[in-house]
């Protein structure tokens, strides 16, 4: 585990190449994937805006179908990937590396765990934040009464484990697998690829290059609603703080400096663009969570961050096999088989930036960040904001439940304005989800930029034209959702129902991964 410790140095594997200059990156872009990804992509937006109460009808009938008739299954699924991870670090594979095996981490561990932070939660850490635990504290699942005790102590609990383990396993999914197919087999890092000891040739013809686009579709749609949200939640803290009128050109502005930030991020790479971002990120989270634990109310934090914990971890199994058949309340439904099909719906582009970042680690390394490092740091966020925001609402007799009826992303503002330098935490905070928004979306845009250019091996840089084609690309369908709200809900909700056939996929990688290891790696 020494090398979990390891910074960056001259010692560490070179620098990816970049990729060739001028009129050479077009020749280079898959054009099946990226047109068909497109063609997609147009048709869509295109019944998103021409009939958006249609569209999201029509996807929340899907929706409903999937969640309902195959809850079990995203259920199952969540603990089976526990079980993948728990092999993985401790089965007789978890000593190998991605990479040659005397090669050295390329990032330091607070910068790759920064940057797998960013894009693994992005956005929805800091939407969330206080808004879910006062979700559950007045619609409590197991038909506890709203606003008592009971619903008091599960409402953190429960957010611990929609943010918890399982999201992470899903993750760890593509992450694990993607890394060993690029830096160890030096391999193309596509989704098809690391399907090629199952389906054999297909991998190589049309159906991968299918396959492919209809995860880079996925990935667009899926980050392109999570910026949408962003943007909105921007606008709403800026209409909280400084009483500016939330309007088209409000969001047109947020928009516009989001949108020059993450594409010149995207741009500068990895090394110069998302780890920046991500080293800035980071800190600026912490130094945030610090404030609001020294200045809130510590005791209550501690005391319900700890017992929540508790809570969490006596009832994981409850919790990961609940779909309430007799009362049909819809709270799974609603919230965990929702998540479990977002995480999942994320998944592959989440997974496969991760991988990129991941060269000269063991796949046990990668497990630990994934199951412990992560899961723990997410709690400490939720505790220290979600315990805050209940301590507000249950002992200062604050309502904020009722301020939550006219929205949701800004109710996390509210929350700091009642704490002492309230505004000066507000401003930190709208930077953070401005620069949460930018490397979240960098991260996708590259993972999208590396499945959309031929032969892109291993450690290849994607070109930049590519990589600003996607990047330009999400921030486009972002405005045009806010700026035609109706649709965003629709096109979440369509993303999220994909998800149903990208479980499948997840899964066959899982197994490809396995039978990968047995052939060619030596057990320990």
């Amino acid at each position: 585990m020494s090398s979990m410790s390891q910074r960056e140095s001259t010692t560490t594997p070179p620098t990816p190449t970049p990729a060739e200059p001028s009129a050479a990156w077009f020749l280079r872009m898959d054009r099946f994937v990226v047109g068909m990804s497109m063609a997609a992509i147009v048709g869509f937006m295109a019944w998103t805006l021409l009939a958006p109460e249609a569209m999201s009808k029509a996807m929340k009938a899907f929706f409903n179908f999937a969640t309902h008739q195959f809850g079990w299954l995203y259920l199952i699924t969540g603990i089976f990937f526990c079980i993948f991870a728990l092999w993985l670090a401790f089965g007789p594979f978890g000593h190998v590396k991605l990479g040659k095996d005397n090669e050295k981490p390329r990032f330091s561990f607070f910068s790759w765990f920064s940057m797998i932070f960013a894009c693994g939660y992005g956005i929805g850490v800091v939407y969330w934040v206080a808004a879910e635990p006062l979700s559950f504290y007045s619609s409590p699942p197991f038909g506890i009464a709203p606003l008592s005790q009971q619903a008091g102590e599960i409402a953190l609990a429960y957010t611990y484990f929609h943010w918890g383990w399982t999201p992470w396993a899903m993750y760890l999914a593509i992450s694990a697998p993607i890394g060993y197919l690029m830096f160890r087999r030096e391999e193309a890092p596509r989704f098809s690829t690391m399907l090629r000891p199952l389906i054999g040739s297909l991998a190589d013809g049309r159906f991968g290059k299918t396959l492919d686009a209809f995860l880079v579709l996925g990935t667009i749609f899926g980050i392109a609603t999570s910026a949408g949200f962003g943007i909105m939640q921007l606008a709403s803290g800026l209409n909280h703080f400084f009483g500016l009128t939330v309007n088209t050109v409000l969001y047109l502005l947020i928009a516009g400096i989001w949108l020059v930030l993450y594409t010149a991020s995207s741009i500068s790479g990895i090394d110069k663009g998302i780890k920046i971002l991500s080293n800035i990120n980071i800190p600026l989270a912490i130094a945030l969570m610090a404030m609001v634990l020294v200045l809130g109310p510590t005791l209550f934090i501690c005391d319900l961050g700890f017992n929540s914990l508790g809570i969490y971890i006596n009832n994981f199994f409850k919790f990961s096999f609940h779909t309430d058949p007799i009362a049909a309340g819809g709270f799974p439904q609603g919230w965990t088989i929702f998540y479990w099909a977002w995480w999942i719906a994320c998944a592959p582009a989440t997974g496969m930036f991760i991988a990129s970042i991941s060269r000269g680690r063991t796949i046990k390394e990668v497990v630990l960040v994934h199951m412990a490092v992560a899961p723990f740091a997410t709690w400490m966020w939720f505790a220290t904001f979600g315990s805050t925001a209940l301590h507000q609402q249950i002992r200062q007799g604050i309502d904020l439940v009722g301020q939550m009826k006219s929205g949701s992303g800004d109710i996390i503002f509210a929350v700091l304005n009642n704490l002492p330098f309230g505004n000066l935490m507000g401003v930190m905070f709208l930077f953070l989800v401005l620069f949460f928004l930018a490397t979240t979306v960098d991260s996708f845009a590259y993972v999208c930029a590396q499945i959309s250019t031929r032969k892109s091996q291993g450690p290849e840089v994607p070109p930049k034209p590519i990589r600003a084609l996607w990047a330009i690309s999400i921030g486009v369908i972002s405005v045009t959702l806010v700026l035609f709200g109706e649709g965003i809900s629709g096109l979440q909700l369509s993303s999220i129902a994909a998800s149903l056939l990208i479980i499948f996929v997840m899964i066959a990688i899982c197994f490809a991964m396995v039978k990968l290891l047995k052939k060619h790696e030596v057990p320990r």
